[in-house]
């Protein structure tokens, strides 16, 4: 019986070697940071996101590389005026989504993970290092909400006329995203090396944990005939993932 359960540990860790060296990966992190003024005050928020970039058998969906994020939404508290929020999901740009903003902000030709093969990909984003300026137009989607207790009343923010929600005197005036240490697997996944996932959001939005599966407008699914469309197209999903 040992001797089975040590045979069949032996073919499990095979298995798993043999398909991490035919399939492999490549995870980083980002620090996306938000800069704005209110009248005249800077004010700064910002949030570390990792994302992973996997090969993968191409008979599984007809591709041959999928993509994942940790991370939570960007909190930019602007005082009384408000929070500001830079959601896990794209705004106007399409390719500002976790996976590509990063990216975009490299100038990888439309933002799009590159090379002819994943392996040559891994090879030009594993260069990737140091702090690019963003264009707020490549911003991922920005909320906020009008009163923060109540997800229903979520908003979106335009990164070019933030002052028409916050009031008079506010203005984003720079995005950036830096490369940071991602830290050795599995030690980083507890924390213990590389910059740490940025795990905060929570202290914001209390309420947050209670809309894993459903809208922000309490439903279960999307609707075209919802009466609030940007509540009923959010889910926690948008504001923290995977962690």
């Amino acid at each position: 019986m040992k001797r089975t359960v040590i045979v069949g540990a032996l073919i499990f860790i095979g298995a798993f070697l043999f398909y991490n060296v035919a399939y492999p990966s490549l995870t980083l992190r980002y620090r996306l940071t938000l800069e704005a003024e209110v009248v005249g005050q800077p004010k700064i928020g910002s949030g570390v996101i990792e994302v992973t970039y996997s090969k993968q058998p191409e008979f599984a969906s007809g591709r041959d590389r999928v993509s994942s994020h940790r991370g939570q939404a960007v909190v930019l508290d602007l005082g009384e005026r408000g929070t500001l929020f830079a959601l896990l999901t794209a705004g106007s740009d399409s390719r500002s989504i976790p996976e590509s903003i990063v990216l975009r902000a490299f100038d990888f030709p439309g933002g799009a993970f590159p090379g002819p093969t994943v392996e040559a990909g891994f090879s030009q984003t594993r260069k990737l290092s140091g702090k690019r300026e963003l264009p707020l137009t490549s911003l991922p989607l920005l909320v906020r909400f009008r009163d923060i207790n109540d997800p229903m009343t979520v908003e979106e923010v335009d990164p070019n006329d933030i002052a028409s929600s916050f009031g008079a005197g506010t203005k984003l005036v720079r995005a950036s995203i830096e490369v940071v240490p991602g830290g050795i697997w599995p030690l980083n996944s507890f924390g213990i090396t590389g910059v740490p996932i940025t795990g905060h959001i929570g202290a914001k939005l209390n309420w947050l944990a209670k809309f894993y599966d459903r809208r922000l407008d309490g439903q279960r699914f999307g609707t075209a005939s919802s009466l609030l469309p940007l509540a009923n197209s959010l889910s926690s999903g948008a504001f923290s993932a995977g962690i």
